[in-house]
Parts: structure tokens; sequence; C-alpha cells
């Protein structure tokens, strides 16, 4: 896949479904009606109704072929207010279609597009402009099928997981699917389990994986699918790993967000990225994950811990941590440095943003606001005392940022992860 910007007369960068049949996704594919029913005059109309999609889409102009756009916000604006996600039928195929985002956080001045939610692409670069007295990205776009998606990053639902990653695992007896736990809502959330089970069993490292805290941030989701992929693979460094260690992975923690297509950041009484430091959680993906790392930590077993992340940046990957000194030991703090130069992560400043990459990774120190207890810092206080628990910011809303720019990443950490552990440079 070329990592140069898509252009839409050109259109399609293909995102690896192409093995997939999208009957595999049976609630990906609309209603009929796409929830709306046009009236005898309408000549376009647009959707929501469908896994994952949202925010508030309205057609502006039917003749002119204008539809703006304002993402779905939890209630605070700001990055309170990110993810959309919809569908617009009856245009004219070559016609051409003019998008209106509202200007806000985490806007990019270029769409996702597809015209079958399988292959995805990218549209031209918009221009912002003040209409109304308001900013806009508006971006055109040549309509080459009989329905379109657009969409803030890739999607990324639970049926991924379901028709991708859990039927691939049945060829492994090594890994287990786990129904992790209910969300408020009743869904299922979904996990995996690496476990070597060969004769040399017994496990020495236990590494914990999760995305998506925040709901908008699919990319997250995305680098963490191509990392089990790869995980799974024959290749030597992945086959390492998994012989001395025991994985978890849980591509989606707010599951309810992402099927509902809502923003999931700072959502009350907050977000799945918040309040861990409180006794008795209120969703129960943070209360299950808890009662699980306190246990792995129990048996010695918790040794690394990486929540993606990915709010967008025209950047680099990178991490947020606490400041050195901030951590709970000094086998934390060389565990960390360890770490870092196994991947070669180097701190980020003004300078190294001005470029972009999906493979070199950078660190961002900081110091940790009271009142704002995440993962990472409740895994640093409350498991082990060599435990590397970091917050990854995956790049997302780049021309990078596509479903091979992933996977580029995905494999990069995954290669350090498995050099860290096999030449011993984790302190137990």
């Amino acid at each position: 896949m070329s990592s140069t910007k898509v252009s839409r007369r050109n259109f399609i960068v293909k995102t690896g479904f192409i093995s997939a049949s999208v009957t595999l996704f049976p609630s990906l594919i609309p209603v009929k009606s796409f929830g709306i029913s046009p009236s005898f005059n309408q000549k376009i109309f647009v959707s929501t109704n469908f896994v994952n999609g949202g925010g508030k889409v309205t057609i502006q102009d039917e003749e002119l072929n204008i539809i703006r756009i304002s993402a779905h916000d939890e209630g605070e604006g700001g990055w309170s207010k990110i993810w959309w996600h919809f569908m617009v039928a009856g245009i004219n195929l070559k016609d051409e279609i003019i998008l209106e985002l509202e200007l806000g956080a985490g806007a990019n001045n270029q769409l996702f597009f597809s015209y079958d939610q399988k292959n995805w692409g990218l549209t031209n670069a918009g221009e912002i402009k003040s209409i109304d007295d308001k900013d806009f990205i508006v971006v055109k776009h040549i309509i080459r099928g009989e329905k379109t998606w657009f969409s803030y990053d890739l999607p990324y639902t639970p049926e991924h997981i379901n028709a991708i990653l859990a039927e691939k695992v049945k060829t492994y007896p090594d890994i287990k699917t786990l129904d992790f736990c209910k969300t408020k809502k009743g869904r299922q959330v979904s996990a995996f389990l690496l476990k070597n089970t060969g004769p040399d069993s017994d496990f020495k490292y236990g590494i914990w994986l999760q995305a998506r805290a925040h709901a908008f941030e699919s990319g997250s989701s995305w680098v963490l699918h191509e990392l089990m992929c790869w995980l799974m693979s024959n290749g030597t460094e992945a086959k390492a790993l998994r012989s001395i260690s025991q994985i978890f992975i849980l591509p989606i923690v707010d599951v309810d967000s992402v099927v509902e297509g809502r923003t999931g950041k700072n959502q009350k009484p907050h977000d799945h990225n918040r309040g861990w430091d409180k006794e008795s959680s209120f969703w129960p993906e943070m209360t299950e994950s808890k009662l699980q790392l306190a246990q792995w930590a129990k048996n010695g077993k918790m040794d690394l811990f990486i929540d993606f992340h990915g709010p967008g940046n025209s950047s680099h990957p990178y991490f947020i941590v606490p400041l050195a000194k901030d951590l709970s030991s000094a086998k934390q703090r060389q565990n960390r440095l360890n770490f870092f130069q196994s991947l070669d992560a180097r701190p980020i400043n003004e300078m190294n943003k001005l470029t972009q990459s999906m493979t070199q990774f950078y660190f961002s120190e900081r110091v940790e606001i009271k009142g704002k207890e995440n993962a990472v810092k409740w895994v640093n206080e409350n498991t082990t005392d060599n435990v590397v628990s970091l917050t990854l910011e995956v790049n997302m809303g780049t021309p990078l940022s596509t479903q091979s720019g992933y996977r580029a990443e995905a494999i990069a950490l995954g290669e350090a992860i498995s050099k860290y552990f096999i030449n011993k440079h984790h302190q137990k």
C-alpha cells in the first residue's frame, strides 16, 4: 500500500479484508431503508443506522450534493467530540460530493471512504473554510459507487474481531478466545490469551495489551489487531516470544461506545481510562481488568502493560509515560529505559513532530495530573515492582495511517518486545 496521498479519482487503498467476504460482517451491511425513508422529491439521503455509525449528518444542498458533518459529542466538546461515520446514497456516478466537516479537536483534512465497507481509501486533502461564521474542512470527492461510506478513521468494530481474529485462532490450540466480560448494556467483550502449551509450557513473562479505552481511537485497535496477527505467525521473533510468555490481548475495551458510534472519551461519569483509583469500578471492563491484573501480579507474572490509544496527530507513534522519578521502583525505571532502547524510542520534540513515520517510536514524559488516574498509573502502582506500563499513542489521521501503515507499526513494536524479553533486558 502506498504511503502517499490517495487520489479520489484513482481510489482504492486496500485494507486487507480481501480474504473476508462481506457476508462475514452482517451488521456492516446497511438496513435496506438505511434508517431513512426519503421523501418523493428527495434526491440524496444519508444514514448512520449501522454498527459504528455516528455523528450528526445533514444535507445542506441537494442540487450541489453538499453534506455537513458534526462529530458525536459526549457533552463537553473538544476531545469529547470526535467520532463520525455515515453512509450516503442517491448521488449519480462521477458526480462530485462536497463534505463540510465541522472543524474541531482531532479533525482530519483527509477522510476515509469506501464503496463496500471492506476496501477503504483516503480522499484528497480538504481546505479550511469559514461558512456561516463557523470553520469547516471542506472536502470534494468524486462518487464511484451507488453507496459511499465516510468515516473519521479506518473503522474497526467487534465484527472484525469475530470474523477475522476469532476465526483465525480456531486453528491455534495454544490460543484461547475469552468471553472477558459483559458491558453495562450486556454486549460481549472478547479477548484472547496466547499461552505456550508445549513441553516447556511454564511461561516466565506476562504481557497485557489492550486498545480502545476511547472508542473513537479506531487506529489503536488496528495496530493491536495487526500485532496479534504477527504474534500468531511462524516468524522467529514471534515464536520465541510465545515460548516464554503469556500474552493477553483485548482489542476493544469500550465495546458499547464503538457499536453505538460514540466518541467515548470524557463520557460520564468517567471514560474507560479514568477512575482506575476508585475501589468500586463503574465499568465492568475495568473491574474485570483490575481483578485479573492483580492476579497476574500475585503470581509474579505482570511484566509489560501497553494501553493503545490514538487521538490523531501528524507525527510518529509515541508513548506517554510518567516522569521516571515518579515510578514506584528502581526496577521499573531501569526496565522502561531498557525497553525504549530495544525499540530505539527517542524523546519527542517539536522538531521530530514535523516528520511522519509508522516505525520510528518516540516517548513523552509528563507530570501526572491528580484526579485523572488512568490504567497505566494503576498498573505501575498496584502490580509488580518490575512492570513496564505504557500508554502508546498510535499516529492516526496521517496519510500513512492505513491498514498497511498500522501493520508496519505493529510489527516494529512486536519485534522490539521480543528482543527485549528474549535478550533478557527485563529485570524480574
